[in-house]
């Protein structure tokens, strides 16, 4: 990476380029070198401590604090910056911040030494710091100069560890010395600073540095790339950029790192490179953790593994002591501690029980990562992938990541432990639908071992032999049940899926399971079962293809679909050749369809009436024939006797013939008006409620729409609660439209109480609903990271839209 190598020591960057891409930071900088530039230290000036989490930028703000007062004729002349960086070791006593000061004096001065030498003279004697204090003021007096000395990580290296006589005696310097001004950065809260009683309480005007926001995420990655000689499009990577902020906290050093590595991944070895960042990360955090009190570990370990804030006492439920429950009090001084050193960060609520929430989210995901347990780790994965398909748009969702990642496996270039990572990650994900997870499968065992596959494939076989039992047992929704628990599910499982949805007269949702699948296997099971779907749904140019490359294998079967399609086509001659074939076996249907030939194409009563005789052969009950054969007689010129004779036959055995009738042209006005406005949109929904099991989604959206919130809720809970596959923008957009229309309080409900995690699955919508809510539940919104601000002000302007688009 081109800034890896001084991206924890910003002081060995030239001068030139760090000014050059300061872009970050500039509101802070202008304002408190602006206090500079105007104060002329005639008198003591106010102190600056700036206080923000490792990586945020506080070395690099006060470089660049230095190098534009070095450059300023106004202030060069008589102010001297100086800079102390955070590993500045020695600085252990006040004494030692004079001594270092003489040293530096030397140097800046061209003296050979003597400054500091001249310190021998007071070795041993008890006023040592006070005129070792004096000689530094002399020299600035000498040279007509005055000091600001820009301090990194001030609090932990400095002024937290001297004693207490040092402290009050530093403070009095600084509250009367017009020499010296302080500008100081620290990683930790300084203790002297909140307590009262302390030396330095409410002394620095403190300046807290938050995360990037994504606006000043692009702007540091625009001039990052200024000069790379494979810049990515920023535009085209807009919506993963913003990923890559909220991700990281919108901390620089992280920002920097990851985003050459997320962005232009093509075969895969962007996953070893985060890994690589990861491994490189893994010493500065281990030492991180390794630093804390043993109890101080665990309770990290709790809050990192929760991922969202919690309350003191959910974590003491996960704490024990020799197995004895650990108090509350007791942790909450932990807490403290933890919140003082940045490492976990205080949300205030309405009541006195704060909530706590790791404050460095990339520092939470490198610790899930690499300490969590599969679970934990999917929870990290599924937050980005639910951020790259929000503000990713349908090219950039989940499908969309998936149907790339799979063109990269086919490409035969991907490495495979990276195959197997991501694919063993997507698997893990509840967003990855059954037939991206046997697209996954399929494609990851071409380039890993079949040990890999083996640890990839966790279907349960015996339960896949039991859906098959149940299935030739015409238990179809049992199969069903017993599929849908399999996971991740192989081609095999989607097969079975699909055929038990065809008995069962689902046709869409089989053609969903093997449209994904139809491209990558030549079965003739797979085949005939995509044919016959879409010929269900009237795709019949998408079925036709299909059953011709299935006649082999499905020999009476294909020939009566492929003969109706050429039927329905006006293709007469083709259509009666294939019904045929079918009436070699015996197949009644066929019949029918060549007496409709005979009849309405070709004008042959006699014909026609013979192929209905034929049926009347095979079930002499059949009421359809009796009652056809009544409708061709007086083409054929049968007596009126013979025609009222097999009409009331049919009478006899079927007298509902007409309601069915009524039913199937009611269905078929009903596709016409489909989805033409508001109203007729009910009729079709009012339908479906009654006849279909498809649909379920869009049929509760159009009752809510047209307010009929009851029927609405009752569909949209039965389908959350039967666990049922849905598309979940789909439910998402459910959702958002209940809160347009003042409904948050079903809304919550439903989150509330159905079977499935639904607040996990949604996040963001279930945190803007909160945001709604926050007079009823003033303190659940806190709970939120901040990595889901933007993503929860999204949704929550998606209501509003809502509100006009469906009134």
């Amino acid at each position: 990476m081109a800034y890896e190598a001084n991206l924890y020591n910003p002081a060995e960057q030239s001068k030139d380029w760090l000014i050059e891409h300061f872009v970050v930071r500039t509101k802070v900088f202008g304002r408190i070198f602006e206090d500079v530039q105007t104060s002329t230290m005639e008198h003591p000036e106010q102190h600056y401590l700036i206080q923000a989490q490792r990586g945020m930028g506080k070395t690099t703000l006060l470089l660049r604090l230095k190098y534009e007062i070095e450059k300023t004729e106004e202030l060069k002349n008589w102010l001297i910056p100086v800079f102390f960086n955070e590993e500045s070791y020695d600085l252990t006593s006040l004494s030692n911040l004079w001594e270092k000061l003489l040293k530096y004096f030397d140097d800046y001065f061209n003296d050979g030494g003597n400054y500091y030498d001249a310190t021998e003279k007071y070795v041993g004697s008890k006023d040592y710091e006070q005129k070792c204090f004096n000689l530094v003021t002399d020299i600035l007096h000498k040279h007509k100069k005055k000091i600001v000395i820009l301090f990194d990580n001030f609090g932990e290296l400095f002024l937290n560890n001297l004693k207490e006589k040092e402290g009050h005696r530093f403070r009095e310097i600084l509250m009367t010395s017009p020499d010296i001004r302080i500008i100081a950065g620290s990683a930790v809260v300084l203790e002297s600073n909140n307590d009262y009683k302390a030396p330095f309480f409410d002394f620095f005007k403190i300046i807290n540095l938050e995360g990037l926001n994504k606006d000043e995420t692009l702007d540091l990655i625009k001039k990052l790339q200024e000069k790379n000689n494979d810049p990515i499009d920023v535009e085209a990577n807009k919506a993963r950029i913003e990923t890559l902020t909220i991700l990281t906290g919108g901390v620089i050093r992280t920002i920097i790192m990851l985003y050459e590595i997320l962005l232009t991944d093509k075969d895969g070895t962007a996953l070893k490179d985060l890994n690589k960042i990861l491994d490189r990360v893994t010493p500065l955090y281990k030492h991180r953790m390794e630093d804390l009190k043993p109890q101080q570990r665990r309770i990290m370990d709790v809050i990192a593994k929760n991922w969202d804030a919690m309350a003191t006492k959910d974590i003491a439920k996960n704490i024990r002591d020799d197995g004895q429950p650990v108090p509350s009090k007791v942790i909450s001084a932990q807490l403290q501690e933890l919140e003082k050193n940045n490492l976990v960060e205080k949300r205030a609520t309405s009541t006195k029980n704060n909530l706590y929430i790791v404050k460095e989210r990339f520092f939470n995901i490198w610790y899930l990562m690499r300490h969590g347990d599969r679970t934990t780790q999917c929870k990290v994965k599924w937050l980005t992938r639910f951020l790259e398909m929000w503000y990713g748009g349908d090219s950039k969702g989940m499908d969309g990541f998936i149907r790339e990642y799979l063109e990269k496996l086919k490409s035969g270039n991907y490495i495979s432990s990276s195959a197997l990572t991501v694919t063993n990650a997507l698997l893990s994900s509840t967003f990855t639908n059954d037939i991206n997870q046997a697209l996954l499968l399929h494609a990851t065992q071409s380039i890993v071992s079949e040990e890999e596959f083996i640890y990839l494939l966790k279907s349960d076989k015996r339960a896949f032999n039991e859906a098959l039992v149940e299935i030739r047992r015409n238990k179809d929704e049992k199969a069903i049940e017993t599929l849908e628990k399999i996971a991740p599910k192989d081609i095999d499982t989607i097969v079975a899926l699909a055929i038990c949805h065809i008995k069962l007269g689902q046709y869409q949702k089989a053609k969903t399971y093997l449209s994904g699948i139809i491209n990558v296997t030549n079965d003739p099971i797979v085949l005939y079962s995509f044919g016959l779907s879409n010929y269900f749904l009237n795709e019949t140019d998408v079925a036709l293809p299909y059953l011709l490359k299935s006649i082999n294998a499905y020999r009476r079967e294909a020939c009566f679909l492929i003969g109706d399609i050429y039927h329905r086509k006006g293709e007469y001659d083709l259509a009666e050749s294939y019904f045929l074939i079918c009436k070699e076996y015996g197949d009644i249907q066929a019949l029918y369809r060549l007496s409709s030939i005979y009849f309405y194409n070709k004008k042959d009563a006699e014909k026609a009436i013979n192929a209905v005789k034929n049926i009347l052969e095979l079930d002499p009950k059949d009421w359809e024939a009796w009652r056809l054969l009544g409708g061709i007689y007086p083409s054929a010129n049968k007596s009126l006797p013979d025609v009222a004779k097999v009409i009331n036959k049919s009478i006899e055995l079927n007298p509902s013939k007409e309601n069915k009738n009524i039913a199937f042209t009611m269905l078929l006005m009903a596709h016409i008006h489909y989805r033409k406005e508001k109203v007729n949109a009910l009729k079709l929904a009012e339908y479906l409620l009654l006849n279909s099991s498809n649909n379920e989604i869009a049929t509760s959206f159009v009752f809510i729409w047209n307010n009929a919130f009851d029927i609405g809720l009752k569909i949209l809970t039965g389908i959350i609660n039967s666990k049922l596959a849905y598309e979940n923008d789909a439910l998402n957009d459910v959702f958002i439209l209940l809160m347009s229309k003042n409904q948050c309080n079903s809304v919550l409900k439903i989150f509330n109480e159905n079977a499935i995690d639904l607040k996990e699955k949604l996040k963001p919508t279930y945190y803007a609903l909160m945001q709604l809510l926050k007079n009823d539940y003033p303190d659940e919104h806190i709970k939120m990271g901040k990595e889901l601000e933007e993503p929860v002000k999204d949704i929550l302007n998606a209501v509003k839209q809502f509100v006009n688009i469906y009134a």
